[in-house]
């Protein structure tokens, strides 16, 4: 009887994992959830998959402090995501 052999997961796997993204601007060292959220990008639309991201707020905020949240996809059998941002890039 032969098995299926599981391939190995690779970086690219991972990034496929990523379910959102999420921005918080606040300006103490630690958010809230609901008063500071900015704005959020989905990986539907392959909008993660994009070599820029751009995520805009929906309202004006302001603040010292940006903090970027990472959601993973919960159907999947592994649930181990990545994203690597190299520049992050905050204008008014």
């Amino acid at each position: 009887m032969l098995l299926p052999v599981r391939r190995a997961e690779t970086a690219r796997d991972y990034t496929w994992n990523l379910d959102k993204l999420v921005v918080y601007v606040d300006s103490r060292d630690s958010f809230n959830n609901q008063t500071s959220k900015c704005g959020y990008i989905t990986r539907h639309n392959d909008a993660l998959s994009r070599s820029r991201l751009h995520i805009q707020c929906t309202r004006p905020l302001s603040g010292r402090y940006v903090y970027i949240e990472a959601w993973g996809v919960t159907s999947r059998a592994s649930r181990l995501y990545s994203a690597v941002l190299c520049d992050v890039i905050v204008y008014e």
